[in-house]
C-alpha cells in the first residue's frame, strides 16, 4: 500500500448528485417548491421525497452544496438516511465513477459502496470503501513511490481530505526518506 486517506464526502457536482438521486429513484429538480413541515419554500434545486418532505439542495457559494431539509419525524431520514449519509454515499460513488473516467481509469463497482480502481498504465489501483458516516477512506497499493498521489485528484474532488498517510511504499526510491524510516524503526 502506498497511501491511505480518508474523505468527507461534499457535493459539487449537481450531475452526479442527478445520477445517485436517479439511482435511489427519486428525482431533482430545479426552480420549484420544497417541502418542509412549515409550509413549502422555492428553492434552486430540490431533491423530491415520496410522502410529505423534500430536500433542498443550497448553494454555499464556495462551490459546494449542502442538504437542507426537515428531518424532525423521521420521514426524510427513512428516504436518503440520518443527516443525508445514505444520499452522500450514492452522490460519493457517481463522482468517484466520474472523475476515475475523466482520468483515464477503470472503475469496478464491488458492491455495497466498495469499488475498486485501476490505472490500465500500471499496475496501480485504489480500493474504495465507504463509511457508515459517509466518509470515504482510499487505499492505493501497486505503485512505486508518489506515483500513488495521482489518485490525489479524484480524493479532492470527492470532498475534504481528512487525512492521508504514507507508508514505506510511498517512499521507495528516495533514500532520504528510507534513511529516516531506518532511524525511526
Amino acid at each position: 500500500m502506498s497511501h491511505f486517506s480518508t474523505v468527507k464526502t461534499e457535493i459539487t457536482d449537481l450531475e452526479a448528485l442527478k445520477k445517485a438521486v436517479s439511482t435511489m429513484g427519486l428525482r431533482l429538480e430545479s426552480n420549484t417548491t420544497c417541502r418542509y413541515y412549515y409550509g413549502a419554500e422555492f428553492r434552486e434545486h430540490v431533491i423530491k421525497l415520496p410522502g410529505r418532505y423534500d430536500v433542498a439542495v443550497e448553494s454555499k457559494g464556495n462551490g459546494t452544496y449542502d442538504l437542507n431539509a426537515d428531518f424532525y419525524g423521521g420521514h426524510v431520514e427513512e428516504v436518503i438516511g440520518p443527516k443525508g449519509d445514505v444520499l452522500l454515499k450514492q452522490y460519493a460513488i457517481e463522482k468517484l465513477k466520474i472523475e476515475a473516467k475523466k482520468h483515464g481509469y477503470k472503475v469496478y463497482d464491488k458492491g455495497n459502496g466498495s469499488l475498486k480502481i485501476m490505472d490500465p498504465k500500471t499496475t496501480g489501483k485504489a480500493e474504495v470503501t465507504c463509511l457508515p458516516d459517509g466518509k470515504f477512506e482510499i487505499k492505493t497499493s501497486g505503485f512505486k513511490g508518489k506515483s500513488c498521489m495521482k489518485f490525489e485528484a479524484i480524493e479532492k474532488a470527492l470532498g475534504h481530505i481528512d487525512s492521508t498517510k504514507k507508508t514505506a511504499e510511498y517512499y521507495a526510491g528516495d533514500n532520504t526518506a528510507k534513511a529516516r524510516l531506518t532511524e525511526w524503526s
